[in-house]
């Protein structure tokens, strides 16, 4: 259980507030982008942190976990989300070296 919280913790604490993933996402052609004009009602845009946080995933349905698959592959995370930092940048800087 320590193990669990610890990991969570480390996993959560690579978030750098941005906000990004706390708005709708749409289809524009086979392209996914993020509306800016559609904050989710439960981000507090000013402090970009959200208001439910601890209840998030059953409060709003539409909140979903973020993952390393996500971090790795999602287009609409920016260059400079901690996930994609940590995950996907860290995995093509080492297919850099290798090359």
């Amino acid at each position: 259980m320590i193990f669990a919280t610890r990991r969570r913790s480390r996993w959560e604490g690579l978030c750098r507030r941005c906000g990004l993933c706390c708005y709708e996402k749409e289809y524009r052609g086979r392209t996914v982008v993020t509306n800016l004009g559609r904050p989710c009602r439960y981000l507090d845009v000013s402090l970009r942190l959200c208001t439910v946080y601890a209840s998030r995933f059953a409060v709003c349905e539409q909140c979903k976990k973020m993952t390393i698959l996500h971090a790795m592959f999602v287009k609409w995370l920016p260059p400079h989300c901690g996930y994609v930092q940590q995950y996907r940048l860290r995995r093509t800087a080492g297919r850099r070296r290798l090359a």
